[in-house]
């Protein structure tokens, strides 16, 4: 994690260099696209990623099936379905491809970044940001460790489960305002249509935690829950995932370090940690 922070902190402005649609740097883009280009290039995001992983591929980090596991997610816009990419599965197409690539596929997040294109094998794929199908990964992560678990063991699936632990980390997010019914009863497709992305975004991480509430038998609240969610709650202006700034990055960090410190969290911690 620290790295990853430290990898932030410095290259943060080289991923995303620019705040307005309106800067002059994001010329290029427009005469490439037209006017509803992404918001930025790629080549910060991926000359910081190629600088950090060079070539190494997932079988360099996952050498064998008792190393430690990533899984990653995007989607993938030709099939019109997810792609899981599963560092352990070294007999997958993706096997071949950097880990940069894999990266570059994950964070290509729509208007913000292009679609990234790889081809493999004779196959062409077209990948575009995890957080599509899947922005709270964690009921991927333990429907992947059940099935790990089970190839692996004669154990029941209760006592599989009971193996699992889950720290849930999320990104931070607002509180989402209140729609009365009285308001949405008669909306039609534009006022769906303005609001149809956040909804999505709202929904899309719930639903996640609630199937792994299901699976893992507790919720988060349970004193023997196998496993915690902890997300910063965070005002609307520190919120933009493009604003590297370092005043912003700043203010980021305290407000982290605060959520950190609160009682509440810190007894979740313990609580799972008792559990282990």
């Amino acid at each position: 994690p620290k790295e990853l922070l430290d990898l932030y902190l410095k290259k943060g402005l080289q991923i995303f260099p620019y705040q307005t649609l309106l800067s002059p740097k994001r010329l290029p883009l427009i005469f490439k696209y037209g006017l509803s280009a992404p918001k930025f290039s790629d080549e910060g995001l991926k000359t910081v990623l190629q600088e950090q992983f060079g070539e190494k591929k997932f079988p360099d980090i996952t050498p064998s099936i008792d190393s430690l596991k990533v899984l990653v997610p995007s989607y993938d816009t030709i099939d019109r379905s997810p792609v899981v990419f599963k560092s352990w599965r070294h007999d997958r197409w993706y096997a071949k491809v950097p880990l940069w690539e894999i990266c570059v596929s994950s964070a290509s997040a729509p208007t913000y970044f292009p679609a990234h294109r790889i081809e493999q094998d004779g196959q062409e794929y077209s990948l575009i940001d995890g957080g599509i199908c899947a922005n709270n990964p964690v009921s991927c992560a333990v429907a992947e460790a059940i099935k790990l678990l089970r190839e692996s063991s004669d154990k029941s699936m209760g006592d599989i489960i009971d193996q699992i632990k889950v720290i849930s980390i999320g990104t931070g997010e607002a509180d989402a305002p209140q729609i009365s019914w009285d308001k949405v009863r008669g909306w039609g497709l534009i006022q769906w249509g303005l609001r149809m992305v956040d909804i999505f975004m709202d929904a899309n991480p719930d639903i996640h935690q609630y199937v792994a509430e299901q699976i893992m038998g507790g919720t988060d609240n349970d004193s023997q829950a196998p496993y915690i969610r902890l997300q910063l709650p965070l005002d609307e202006s520190l919120l933009k995932m493009d604003d590297a700034r370092p005043a912003n990055l700043q203010a980021l960090l305290k407000e982290t370090d605060a959520y950190i410190d609160r009682v509440e969290v810190q007894e979740k911690l313990e609580k799972l940690l008792a559990n282990w």
